[in-house]
């Protein structure tokens, strides 16, 4: 079910997956390597908040996922690193578990 009632393809679904997989993953090298982060991060947030919003039936899987890029937010210092990273990794396993048949 969606908010819209929208036609969403397997191969939309997998390539907005796939691409956001991706941006998350990129985040940890930006951190590492002392680039901005936070805006490509609130780019990630902005479009996983959306699909949470058109998606309905994503809502329980999504949730945690948002819940803890936006928990990426407090982890600032250079001892928190080991968390930054232990965290982009459970987003990545938890986002490589959504499923196109969720959304039908």
């Amino acid at each position: 079910m969606n908010k819209y009632d929208l036609e969403v393809s397997p191969e939309v679904f997998t390539a907005s997956l796939k691409r956001n997989i991706n941006l998350v993953y990129k985040l940890l090298p930006m951190r590492e390597e002392g680039q901005d982060w936070i805006k490509p991060l609130e780019t990630i947030l902005e479009e996983l908040v959306g699909m949470n919003r058109l998606l309905v039936d994503l809502q329980p899987s999504l949730f945690p996922i948002i819940c803890k890029l936006e928990g990426l937010y407090s982890l600032t210092n250079v001892e928190d690193m080991s968390l930054f990273r232990r965290t982009i990794f459970e987003c990545l396993s938890l986002l490589g578990k959504l499923d196109y048949g969720c959304i039908k």
